[in-house]
């Protein structure tokens, strides 16, 4: 579904009435989605827009950006899916530290107020907002009452006895629990990066080639290990055997995030890929030969390849 992209700037016009959504949204999760569904709903029965609210970056990459967490998805993939989910306008606040030293009141006033004339606004429970994340649900509400509109704090999502969060999410997928992720994703956990120059050893020596990616900065790789997926190239997409990590019978590489594309045959190199994973095959292992890795690399592959035909009801999503 098409979705109108606007990045704020000061004196842009206003939006008019507006049921809205703020949030971060890193991963577009089942939590998120709950809330952006019920934003979207709410808007059409007010008979205004709805519009989700976010960020051109996590903010903590500008306030600490040492401490930055890994990121679950890009911007412009967080439109795409915010716009699936049929939010008429998604309008992204570019933060810099003068934003992020403006007292909560003085946000409100002098940029979301700017932006739309809202009449209802959703945030999760947790929401925190302003300076040193001082501003509160609480604080929204009080602000909210005396500028005439609502504030609905939506509860968070619950899957297995915890909340759904982008931080329980990053967890997962840094400790390789891939398929965990997915579940409360929605989806397949994914990253993009761009074909480079490898070191060569899958073509020449192992005799499988492969694509030797390196990922955007920030985003969120998985585990090391072996993982099916999927990589997507081009408009295309092809089940993957994915490799993360240094391989400890290369200990000398620099390479550690590759991919072997099943049934694809071509040039990849500087291209962009987009990678899925869809289950942790095993951890990298060290072999005592050239010919007992690439057996393995090839078991591997069979395993891809198995659990991405159609017929296989519990492979590759």
């Amino acid at each position: 579904m098409s979705v109108e992209v606007i990045e704020w700037e000061q004196g842009c016009e206003n939006l008019g009435r507006s049921v809205a959504a703020i949030g971060v949204f890193d991963g577009v999760h089942l939590g998120h989605a709950a809330l952006i569904a019920d934003t979207v709903a709410l808007a059409q029965k007010r008979g205004a827009r709805s519009v989700v609210v976010t960020f051109d970056r996590d903010p903590d990459q500008v306030v600490t950006p040492e401490a930055a967490a890994p990121q679950l998805l890009s911007l412009p993939e967080k439109i795409e899916l915010v716009g699936e989910l049929g939010a008429d306008v998604v309008l992204v606040f570019p933060f810099c530290m003068r934003m992020a030293e403006m007292a909560p009141k003085r946000f409100l006033d002098d940029v979301f107020m700017s932006a739309l004339e809202p009449v209802v606004v959703l945030v999760g429970r947790d929401f925190r907002f302003g300076n040193r994340a001082s501003g509160t649900v609480e604080t929204l509400s009080e602000y909210g009452a005396s500028a005439g509109f609502e504030v609905i704090p939506h509860e968070l999502v619950v899957i297995g006895g915890e909340p759904v969060t982008s931080t329980r999410i990053r967890r997962l997928v840094s400790h390789g629990q891939v398929e965990s992720a997915d579940v409360l994703l929605g989806r397949l956990h994914r990253l993009h990066g761009r074909v480079g120059h490898g070191r060569g050893e899958g073509a020449s020596v192992l005799g499988v080639p492969t694509a030797n990616i390196r990922p955007e900065q920030h985003a969120a790789v998985p585990a090391d290990g072996v993982y099916a997926g999927w990589a997507s190239v081009a408009g295309r997409r092809y089940p993957a055997a994915i490799s993360v990590g240094v391989p400890p019978s290369f200990p000398e590489a620099h390479d550690y995030l590759e991919a072997h594309l099943l049934g694809f045959e071509g040039d990849l190199y500087n291209t962009d890929i987009m990678l899925e994973f869809a289950r942790r095959l095993r951890a990298q292992e060290a072999f005592d030969s050239t010919d007992a890795l690439a057996a393995r690399i090839r078991a591997d592959i069979e395993h891809v390849a198995l659990m991405a035909d159609p017929a296989d009801g519990k492979g590759l999503r």
